[in-house]
């Protein structure tokens, strides 16, 4: 009775080994798949990234043929850099000269002054800083549709600074029809952005795109306090690293 007894414990183990090999066979094929359909979708990404980048330098430089003063300074930056661009410091030198004495301190302070610290500017933060004073009417005209037409351009690069953009404009209806969903969804894709901080914390502090949640409206104005201090020390940064863990977590 007891070899029988243990005869059917043996058989029920290999049967159980059988079984769970089988399932984790299955689990490794799906996470080989899964991993699989992660390069795939980072390639198309990269190609559609790439695509975008040489259609709106090619659209810039349209724009500046036609006399747009911060098309012109995107094509100066974009020759002198290489970015996007043959790297042509005497195409750079014509573009420069274009842009004409009266607006030589607006090509030269393009850069707002807290992006000075990279040693090399990204091209499409470039589309966002000109939504920007398209925006808000500094060193050019207020003009929100100019505002828009740039930051889609940077958007389409994933540029946070575009994102924001956008979706001030969304939320202000100013250059865009006015949504409030929408507005928050670009806020939350610009991340680290402190235009779109802001838009979370009045969103939220209102209900509007989103439940009323005073509670968040907070959270997004302490994580705004912490990124604008000029001087982060080691507790700074450890709180601002837990303050983003959540921030990805309520997103």
């Amino acid at each position: 009775m007891r070899k029988k007894f243990f005869a059917l414990i043996l058989a029920l183990m290999t049967m159980f080994n059988f079984l769970f090999a089988d399932l984790a066979c299955a689990a490794t094929d799906e996470e080989k798949a899964a991993k699989k359909e992660r390069k795939l979708e980072k390639k198309r990404e990269k190609e559609l990234l790439k695509a975008h980048r040489k259609t709106n330098i090619l659209q810039v430089e349209q724009w500046a043929e036609a006399g747009d003063l911060q098309a012109k300074i995107i094509m100066y930056y974009a020759c002198l850099t290489g970015q996007h661009v043959k790297h042509d410091k005497k195409a750079a030198e014509l573009w420069k000269a274009s842009v004409g004495t009266k607006n030589e301190a607006f090509l030269e302070n393009f850069i707002p002054i807290e992006y000075h610290k990279k040693k090399k500017v990204p091209l499409q933060q470039f589309y966002g800083f000109a939504a920007c004073y398209s925006q808000v009417g500094k060193n050019v005209p207020v003009n929100y549709d100019d505002a828009v037409r740039w930051a889609q351009l940077g958007a389409s690069e994933n540029d946070p600074l575009s994102l924001a953009v956008l979706g001030t404009a969304y939320y202000t209806g100013r250059g865009l029809r006015q949504d409030y969903a929408k507005a928050v969804e670009f806020f939350k894709r610009a991340g680290d952005e402190p235009i779109a901080l802001s838009g979370l914390i009045d969103a939220y502090a209102h209900g509007n795109g989103v439940d009323k949640d005073l509670e968040k409206s907070r959270f997004y104005a302490d994580y705004l306090k912490l990124i604008r201090q000029p001087k982060i020390d080691e507790q700074t940064a450890k709180n601002m690293r837990k303050l983003k863990k959540q921030l990805e977590e309520k997103n």
